[in-house]
């Protein structure tokens, strides 16, 4: 590993991501959107048109939150996320958001930032209006590389946050240089000593390695002179044994000459051999074929015999078989009419049996409800209960009409006389109605019910009763018209005897017939053999004349196959040889290439034994090299301290100046120093007091100390303003944020307008000078006003102040 790509591995961890072109210009805020982010639930948005604004309000309202929306817009990271266990999503609500928009040279860019309403993010990036593509992660990239630095590099170029201006007045001075470590970033340096400690790790681990191959390699390595001496032997033992093949290659090909000479003749003794074989079998088959024919013609003699004997016995199988099939006809017909009677015989009971079961359940209920009549109290019925009643009410009515009609006409007697009759008659028949309604109970309505269903019941057994004699006279008829088909038939138990003697012999002439038919197809196949067994028996003789012919070349040609055998047999031996010799060779080539192969493998070894030496080599150079990053110059006592050493002369001027003018020259000079400290280092902040002499920050008063405080920040605000771009660590921001700074402790009015005065001198530096403030006497010497409330329901709101 080099010192180059040592140093652009260091700056690939740092930042993330590979440097790209840098941007000469800065980072200049116009507008802050916000919606559903922190306690900016609802849509706020603030410009910032003036080169000096104020954010004030009380402590609380959400000021704060204004900056941590602009690092969640670029960075996705706030304050509040750098703390332990919280999530964008506890300071963002789903449907939330936070947009941006800043200009960076001539463009003017837009950062949208959210959470759907999924809560799943998103982030959307345009150039002058112009939306630009991009997954999250290319996006989040470009803005990156837009604005010229990550998130710390922008939050320590871009924001002078109030705890940070009381920090570099800290009791120790090594934590002031922490201070100075975190806002110039030189914690780079002691990350390049971990990264060095970690690489060194490794290249020991990789030298160890590399030794270890190289002591496996070099002890490979001697065996080279032995392979080639192996293999010279090896080539001699396989030119011998090449010698070897080739004479009994000579041998082989004399003998298969001899072997073709003698081939025709072996041919036809294996020829001739094979026909006298041939012939052989040939008599046999025909001696068998006579014998089966012989034995065929006895069959055909005792085949004629026996079909004689049959044809006899099924004469008169015909006339026996139509006799069965009449008799058969009538025992159908006889069981199907049988059968269809007792099939209404069934009906007939069946029909009884429910005729009876249904005259027992009317009977049952006929005299359930006799009994219920029994039972009851009073003769009226409900109809005659109605008719009574209402003839009750009508009698009354009139006796009312007829007394009111003789006070009416009280003066005519002789009507009077006929209203007093007519009185006494409505009267007597109202007794009389009355007399019967004393009798109407609960039991009147129950009667005509009871009634009702007597009859029904008694005209159901009727009916019953009734279709019970027509269904019975119907089931009667058929079986009386089924039994004279029956009588008709004659079909009686002589018959069915009959019946069963006819099929009984019928059954046996039926099988006789059967066999009769067998035999005269057997001896259709079978025909005549004589004819045949004479033929055979010629066939016969004039192949025992051929075989005798046959056998007697076979004994001449006896001779030549031996001698022809013997040659192949010596042939099939030396064969066998010629094999062994090639598989030697062949073992012995094959082993001989692999010892060619392990010797140019070796001389590869060897070759790359020495670039292997040459790696080592380098790595231990890398090594020594790495060591001293690691222990020289990345240490605290080395490259950090040389840094700070040479920023420290710059911010004591600076901060002598700044001081001066805080103060109104009461105070002017500011010494800053190293200096270890309990085996580490510090800075020690002298200032030098009315008395000429140099005092410790911390005997400084509350105010005195938060003007010297104030002074080396901004010091260093212009410091880092002035930097050159430095991959994602440095680089010129345009526009600075100072978060409450302290004022409070500034006990003069005088002293909080030079500060503020001072603030507007930071104007030679920074396109954009913002400072948040709780104080209104500050607030009204800014020509940009902004005044963040807190609503009842406690939500943050932005109201631009004219």
């Amino acid at each position: 590993m080099t010192l180059e790509s040592f140093f652009q591995e260091l700056e690939e961890k740092q930042t993330g991501v590979e440097s790209k072109e840098l941007l000469s210009e800065g980072f200049v805020i116009d507008e802050i959107e916000l919606k559903g982010f922190m306690r900016y639930l609802d849509g706020s948005s603030v410009h910032f048109p003036h080169k000096f604004t104020v954010i004030m309000g009380k402590t609380g309202t959400g000021k704060t939150s204004l900056l941590d929306a602009i690092t969640f817009a670029l960075y996705k990271r706030t304050s509040r996320t750098d703390l332990p266990n919280v999530k964008i999503e506890d300071i963002c609500k789903p449907r939330g958001h936070v947009k941006i928009a800043f200009n960076q040279g001539p463009n003017r860019y837009e950062v949208t930032r959210g959470l759907g309403s999924s809560g799943t993010s998103y982030v959307t990036l345009k150039r002058d209006r112009r939306a630009i593509d991009g997954t999250i992660p290319e996006i989040d990239a470009k803005i990156q590389e837009i604005i010229g630095l990550d998130y710390v590099g922008f939050r320590n170029s871009t924001f002078v946050r109030q705890e940070e201006m009381k920090e570099l007045g800290a009791e120790t001075g090594s934590q002031r240089l922490e201070i100075f470590q975190k806002l110039f970033r030189l914690e780079t340096f002691e990350k390049a000593q971990s990264l060095a400690t970690e690489k060194l790790g490794l290249i020991a681990l990789d030298i160890k390695g590399k030794e270890s191959e190289l002591n496996v390699r070099r002890e490979q390595l001697t065996k080279l002179p032995e392979k080639q001496e192996e293999l010279q032997s090896l080539e001699k033992e396989i030119k011998a044994e090449k010698d070897g093949l080739g004479k009994l290659e000579e041998i082989v090909a004399e003998r298969e000459r001899l072997r073709e000479e003698l081939r025709s003749k072996h041919e036809e003794f294996l020829e001739t051999r094979a026909k006298e074989s041939e012939a052989s079998r040939a008599i046999i088959e025909l001696s068998k074929k006579i014998e089966r024919a012989c034995e065929e013609h006895q069959r055909t003699q005792e085949l004629k015999d026996l079909i004689l004997g049959l044809d006899e016995e099924t004469r008169d199988y015909e006339s026996l078989r139509a006799r069965w099939d009449m008799l058969r006809e009538k025992g159908r017909k006889i069981t199907s009419l049988e059968e269809r009677k007792q099939i209404y015989e069934r009906q007939r009971r069946q029909a009884e049996e429910e005729h009876k079961r249904e005259m027992e359940r009317l009977s049952t209920l006929l005299c359930e409800q006799e009994e219920r009549l029994g039972r009851i109290t009073t003769d009226i019925g409900r109809e005659e209960v109605f008719s009574l009643l209402k003839k009750e009410g009508a009698l009354g009515e009139r006796i009312e009409r007829i007394e009111l009609e003789m006070e009416w006409l009280r003066e005519r007697e002789d009507l009077i006389a006929k209203l007093k009759k007519e009185r006494e008659e409505s009267q007597r028949e109202l007794g009389e109605v009355s007399a019967r309604t004393e009798r109407i109970s609960a039991d009147s309505f129950v009667l005509s019910e009871i009634q009702e269903q007597v009859g029904r019941i008694k005209s159901d057994m009727e009916r019953e009763q009734e279709e019970y004699h027509l269904k019975s006279d119907d089931i009667e008829e058929e079986i009386k018209e089924i039994q004279a088909q029956i009588e008709s038939v004659a079909f009686g138990e002589a018959e069915r005897e009959q019946l069963s003697e006819v099929g009984r012999v019928l059954e046996a002439k039926q099988q006789k017939k059967e066999e009769l038919e067998q035999k005269r197809r057997e001896l259709d196949q079978i025909g005549d053999v004589s004819k045949l067994i004479e033929d055979l028996t010629a066939q016969k003789e004039q192949k025992e004349l051929e075989q005798g012919d046959l056998q007697a070349s076979v004994k001449e040609l006896q001779i030549d196959k031996t001698r022809y055998k013997r040659i192949e047999s010596e042939l099939k031996e030396m064969e066998e040889k010629r094999r062994n010799l090639e598989g030697i060779i062949h073992e012995k080539k094959g082993k001989a290439d692999q010892i060619k192969r392990e010797i140019e493998d070796l001389v590869r070894l060897r070759e790359q034994t020495k670039e292997l030496e040459e790696k080592l080599k380098e790595l231990q150079e890398t090594s020594e090299v790495l060591t001293l990053l690691k222990d020289k110059i990345f240490h605290k006592k080395g490259i950090v301290m040389y840094a700070i050493n040479q920023l420290l002369p710059q911010l004591a001027r600076e901060s002598s100046i700044n001081l001066s003018d805080l103060t109104d020259a009461r105070f002017s000079k500011v010494r800053l120093t190293p200096y270890e400290e309990n085996k580490g280092y510090g800075i020690r902040i002298d200032v030098e007091g009315p008395d000429g002499e140099f005092h410790d920050v911390q005997e400084f008063s509350g105010g005195e100390k938060t003007q010297i405080n104030a002074a080396l920040r901004f010091a260093i605000a212009k410091e880092l303003a002035s930097l050159p771009q430095v991959g994602r660590t440095f680089g010129r921001m345009k526009t600075l944020f100072i978060d409450e700074g302290d004022l409070g402790s500034l006990d003069t009015e005088v002293s909080r307008e030079l500060f503020v005065k001072k603030l507007f001198d930071m104007g030679q530096f920074f396109d954009k000078v913002i400072l948040i403030t709780h104080l209104t006497e500050v607030a009204e010497k800014f020509p940009g006003k902004i005044r963040v409330y807190m609503t009842p329901d406690e939500r943050s709101r932005i109201e631009v102040m004219t």
